[in-house]
């Protein structure tokens, strides 16, 4: 190591033993006062009547809201209950126990509307396409909100789409 590489360790190590390995100076009592001081009426607090803590309940839900919550929860598409709302207000007003004597396919039932054909014994399901399914008993369950958006589901896959409320 040359003369002048030692030197200048040196002198880098004489400078930050002075900077570095020396303790700070001990705090003065300048240095202790207390620059920010809370006290209790430095700032008032508003008081907040107890009134506006309240909530209102929710306004009950209309049948068509009713009809939409239940077809979410069984599994309708998400993208088709726009559709599925409109077509309930269209043939029952979401009305569960909604029944069409005039119609010649045994009757329209429920919410959905959805024809005796479904629900009764045929040639090709002789306890009824529905019953086969397991989803209902007999057509009179097709006036329970939930059982009438389940067999619907079931005739919206069947048909591919909503062929079956002739749109």
């Amino acid at each position: 190591m040359t003369l002048i590489s030692k030197a200048a360790i040196t002198l880098i190590i004489s400078i930050m033993s002075v900077f570095v390995f020396h303790k700070p100076p001990a705090p003065t009592p300048a240095d202790k006062v207390v620059r920010y001081e809370y006290t209790a009426d430095a700032v008032p607090v508003p008081q907040i009547p107890s009134t506006t803590l309240t909530t209102q309940p929710d306004a009950p839900k209309t049948l068509c809201e009713q009809v939409f919550d239940t077809a979410k929860a069984i599994g309708w598409p998400a993208d088709q209950l726009g559709m599925l709302v409109a077509i309930a207000q269209r043939e029952s007003r979401c009305q569960p126990d909604a029944f069409n004597p005039s119609d010649p396919n045994g009757g329209s039932h429920g919410i959905m509307q959805i024809n005796g054909f479904w629900c009764q014994p045929s040639r090709y399901w002789p306890n009824g396409y529905l019953q086969a399914h397991g989803l209902l008993t007999s057509c009179i369950d097709l006036y329970d909100r939930e059982i009438n958006l389940r067999a619907a589901l079931a005739i919206y896959r069947y048909s591919n789409g909503w062929r079956a409320w002739s749109l």
